[in-house]
């Protein structure tokens, strides 16, 4: 009996010696750190009529169907503005995890647009410490509508314009995500006070 408690100690001994011995070689190791990137800021790539912080997912094809209302004022005769709402059919494209790309065709003056976003700076802890995300937003865009401007000529250029948004933000909480995101659109061509002038006239 005292011979089996000497062996089942001396093993016991042995193998909490080598363990201990596996565990101090390996903290002489180091353990490598990882980067933990921040993700579900938002949950869809969009927040109301704005690009969110976030991408398609790498791969994977998303086809939206987007509206704005009309004013509501008119109550139940224009359906509570959905009558006049302006529709936008699109297709979203992950291209990795951090760009994507879009094509679109709004029935606002039958815009077709096409955009690019990527992100260049991403939230994260541990190897890296990211504070923000950010990211930034490239479109083009044409006008469809049939040219009613008798004074100048109907060129590709006139119909054209571009938006250029910088995509800041941080998820601060599970409940909570703060994005700012400063624009700055481009027409080719605008109508002036003088022409508007005339058109009164």
């Amino acid at each position: 009996m005292f011979k089996n408690v000497l062996i089942a100690a001396t093993f016991l001994f042995l193998f909490s010696s080598l363990s201990a011995q596996e565990e101090d070689l390996l903290s002489l190791l180091g353990e490598t750190e990882t980067t933990d990137y921040t993700n579900a800021s938002f949950k869809t790539n969009r927040v109301i009529n704005l690009h969110s912080l976030e991408n398609t997912a790498s791969g994977v094809l998303d086809f939206k169907i987007s509206h704005r209302f009309n004013p509501i004022n008119n109550g139940i005769y224009d359906f509570f503005g959905l009558d006049g709402a302006n529709i936008r059919l699109g297709l979203d494209y992950g291209v990795n995890d951090v760009m994507m790309v879009g094509i679109g065709r709004s029935s606002f003056e039958k815009t077709i647009d096409g955009y690019i976003k990527y992100k260049f700076l991403r939230q994260s802890k541990g190897k890296k410490n990211m504070p923000v995300t950010a990211a930034l937003l490239l479109t083009s865009a044409v006008n469809t509508l049939k040219w009613t401007n008798p004074d100048v000529e109907d060129l590709l250029k006139n119909r054209l314009f571009y938006t250029s948004q910088l995509i800041l933000g941080r998820k601060f909480s599970e409940s909570f995500s703060l994005q700012l995101s400063p624009t700055l659109v481009h027409r080719n061509l605008v109508e002036t006070l003088v022409e508007k002038m005339m058109f009164l006239l």
